[in-house]
């Protein structure tokens, strides 16, 4: 587990860099670019994306999960990989025009032009790179993804300040991809060659990743298609962006977690007692985090979509305050996909969302074009708690593990996080009513502070109460600390 742990350490550490990267580039470029901006940028990407699941058979995945994995097995991933890529390419030329109709936007065609010459050289990238995940060597991996990441946001910031329109996101998409294909060769010394020999051993596991990738673009880019279509780059802009802050949360500290777990993950996914420890102790410690940031976001929406972002983002509160909900949900339903694929049945996975996409996309094609981006986000929130259930039902199933030992790693964080919601709404409806309201920033620090105080002390009263378990995710991290201060 100390492994484990460490490797959980770094990738969060970095998605706490990566994010505050991220996090300073969205709220400089907010200040600087629109909505249309972003929204003419979001409809690109959507094409992008669909186009690039020709592809998404998830390789990567494949080799880690496969625990004897050979050169030519690697050889074989990058072969097609490039193939991917240069197909990508040439159908991104190809549709650009189309999809410049279909939008009625014509600055789409030459977006989508300029976005291929990052698909060809994407599909290069050092595929020896997987090992460092592989093999648990999660410093590397750290430096790598940490460098990729800063010099695609020094040249988006550059082309932001330079031209000041949507060229700047497009050409930090483009060098950091190039970027990331010559890092690759650098870090790791592998040097792939033209394979195919490995091909049915990849293909077996990985085509039902390809299915569910599929079904996982439509059920989280759909309703860029649609309303692109229906109510245009702005409103696209401002639904995208409020969705991109709300799901942080998941994205960007849960993410690293379920990154560094997959692989403990498989390797014991022969014996399940030690997999479904391994499964409590990670998934304990994504409640203690996921559920106070999913909702105190939503609690600070109002004040934070002020300070962060500026008066001409205001629409995006409801949206936001709706996304982080879905942002939650996507926490915990991340987790126990990476079970389920690290125990070689992501066929379960795939024809469960195929399932649900079959209710998904009729509702969100009605609630989008009745009701416009709130009719859509409303849609994404329902359906991402509804499909909760069948998953927890396999979920279960296929681990064993009891529903009451699932619920007692999440109650005390989701009682913490309710209670630490009512004493935010509260103490920020006071402040907001007062005869002299209080500034937006100060609003939102103070509401910070008190919710991180009520959460905090919340949970440590109920694990008091619950006997102080060293086995909890409150125990170990406790441990952690006080470890850390013994050693310094």
């Amino acid at each position: 587990m100390s492994s484990l742990a460490r490797g959980a350490g770094l990738m969060m550490a970095l998605r706490l860099v990566e994010r505050s990267i991220g996090l300073a580039s969205t709220l400089i470029l907010a200040r600087i670019l629109t909505p249309d901006d972003f929204g003419l940028v979001a409809m690109a990407m959507s094409v992008l994306t669909l186009i690039e699941l020709m592809g998404a058979f998830g390789f990567d995945v494949a080799l880690i999960q496969r625990q004897d994995a050979q050169r030519h097995h690697f050889d074989t991933a990058w072969t097609y990989n490039v193939l991917f890529s240069a197909s990508v390419a040439l159908l991104l030329l190809v549709c650009a025009p189309f999809a410049a109709d279909f939008y009625r936007e014509p600055k789409l065609q030459l977006v989508l032009s300029v976005l291929a010459i990052g698909a060809l050289v994407q599909g290069a990238e050092n595929i020896g790179t997987v090992t460092f995940r592989k093999q648990m060597n999660f410093g590397q991996e750290f430096r790598f993804l940490l460098s990729k990441k800063l010099i695609s946001f020094s040249v988006t910031m550059v082309l932001a300040f330079t031209l000041r329109n949507y060229w700047a996101l497009v050409g930090g998409i483009i060098v950091g991809k190039l970027c990331a294909v010559l890092l690759s060769y650098k870090v790791h010394p592998f040097r792939p060659r033209f394979s195919l020999a490995a091909s049915r051993d990849l293909f077996h596991f990985s085509k039902w990743l390809l299915v569910s990738n599929l079904i996982v673009f439509l059920q989280n880019k759909s309703d860029s298609f649609i309303l692109g279509r229906t109510v245009g780059a702005h409103d696209l802009g401002l639904y995208n962006v409020a969705s991109e802050i709300a799901v942080l949360p998941s994205t960007e500290l849960i993410a690293p977690i379920n990154r560094a777990a997959f692989p403990a993950y498989s390797a014991n996914a022969a014996n399940l007692d030690a997999l479904r420890s391994k499964f409590l102790s990670v998934f304990g410690f994504i409640g203690l985090l996921a559920f106070p940031m999913s909702i105190g976001l939503a609690c600070v929406a109002g004040p934070a979509v002020a300070v962060l972002l500026g008066p001409q983002w205001a629409a995006a509160v409801p949206l936001l305050q709706l996304f982080t909900v879905c942002g939650l949900t996507s926490a915990i339903q991340s987790n126990l996909i990476m079970v389920i694929v690290a125990l070689g049945k992501p066929k379960a996975n795939t024809m469960l969302s195929g399932a649900m996409l079959v209710l998904y996309l009729p509702a969100l094609a009605y609630a989008s074009l009745q009701y416009g981006a709130l009719g859509a986000a409303w849609v994404h929130l329902v359906m991402s708690c509804v499909v909760l259930v069948p998953l927890h039902i396999v979920f279960l199933r296929m681990t064993g593990l009891s529903a009451a030992r699932y619920f007692g790693a999440l109650w005390r964080p989701l009682a913490g996080a309710a209670v630490m919601g009512a004493v935010v709404l509260l103490l920020q409806r006071q402040l907001a009513g007062a005869a002299q309201p209080w500034p937006a920033l100060l609003q939102l620090l103070v509401c910070i502070c008190a919710g991180a105080i009520s959460y905090v002390t919340m949970v440590l009263t109920l694990w008091h109460a619950a006997g102080r378990p060293a086995a909890s995710a409150e125990g170990t991290m406790l441990a952690s600390v006080a470890g850390r201060f013994q050693s310094a």
